[in-house]
């Protein structure tokens, strides 16, 4: 039975999420410096949107305000915060050089373990645990490859720790606190990404554990709310990345290879859209569906909620066909 609680804030907390900006501010101010000292920059190639080194790495500020209330909470949480910790310290390596797939998917399936283990998902047979780490996977390297543009990371993130705040607002699932500084470590950085041009972008240490911490939360609602739609929550990212891997798959190519097949790139490149306005759009329509699959939750049907959510799911993914292939011919 779902029931209403109303989280207050008081004063003390109030504080502590002031300060935490401010403290998240100057920390970005701190990184954007030591970045162009070391020469953390991101130089355009055949798969950038961009035509101008920008520094790398600034989703680091996200790590930090999650690093924040771990370190004030007595590390609730620890197996995620250890996920988080390993992916972060290996993607920020993989931003300075560029390291072998094989070694950041060692490292990935280890932090993937890690929220299995904290959501209790391996008291599940053998069997059920392979294609859960199998799509765990693929969903948090679609997460990195979605990253391409300003502004897309960071709105979409917005959208997603919103929605499951606003659920956990409902139906008390998790510790609100988590929410909230992951929510303030998005908007901080997207201080400096949601602009024409960039002061920095999330790179692989944003994007890869924002992809994490979205994949536990995804996770750990399903399994509290006895429910598979909250996996519609990330569903755009979902199906703009499955849809753009079987298309390169059927093609023979390379999919760790650097390309601009996305829809999101597609739209960028080929309408009058700017990155901005692609980003908005992408989270407009993830806001939507998500306000959509939230009232299904509310009406309280779990026997019609794996109908529901192949629909959806279904709709989107011809809807991103059809939209693709329109804009190519243009």
């Amino acid at each position: 039975m779902f029931f209403h609680s109303c989280y207050l804030i008081d004063m003390s907390d109030s504080l502590t999420y002031i300060a935490t900006v401010i403290a998240l501010f100057i920390f970005s101010y701190l990184y954007i410096s030591l970045a162009k000292k070391w020469g953390i920059e991101d130089v355009p190639n055949e798969r950038s949107s961009h035509s101008q080194k920008t520094i790398r790495g600034g989703g680091i500020i996200f790590v930090v305000a999650l690093l924040i209330y771990f370190v004030s909470h007595s590390l609730s949480y620890p197996y995620l915060a250890a996920a988080i910790a390993i992916l972060a310290i290996i993607s920020f390596i993989d931003d300075i050089r560029s390291l072998g797939t094989g070694i950041r998917l060692v490292f990935q399936f280890v932090g993937i373990g890690l929220i299995l283990y904290q959501v209790n998902l391996f008291q599940m047979p053998f069997w059920y645990l392979i294609p859960i780490f199998i799509t765990c996977l693929g969903m948090l390297n679609i997460f990195n490859f979605m990253d391409g543009i300003n502004g897309i990371t960071g709105f979409y993130t917005l959208v997603a720790i919103g929605t499951f705040l606003y659920m956990n607002q409902i139906n008390p699932i998790i510790d609100n606190a988590i929410l909230i500084y992951g929510f303030i470590g998005v908007a901080v950085f997207g201080f400096f990404n949601f602009r024409k041009k960039a002061l920095f972008f999330a790179g692989d240490i944003g994007s890869i554990t924002i992809g994490v911490f979205i994949l536990y939360l995804t996770l750990h609602f399903c399994i509290q709310l006895n429910s598979i739609i909250p996996l519609l929550f990330i569903s755009v990212y979902f199906v703009d990345g499955s849809v753009t891997i079987m298309e390169r798959l059927l093609k023979k190519e390379n999919i760790f290879k650097p390309h601009k097949s996305h829809l999101y790139q597609v739209l960028t490149q080929k309408t009058e859209l700017t990155h901005l306005q692609v980003s908005g759009l992408f989270a407009f329509v993830q806001l939507c569906i998500n306000g959509v699959a939230i009232y299904s939750i509310l009406k309280g049907k779990p026997n019609t909620g794996i109908l529901f959510t192949l629909i959806v799911l279904l709709i989107l993914t011809i809807s991103c066909f059809i939209i693709k292939r329109k804009v190519n011919k243009k």
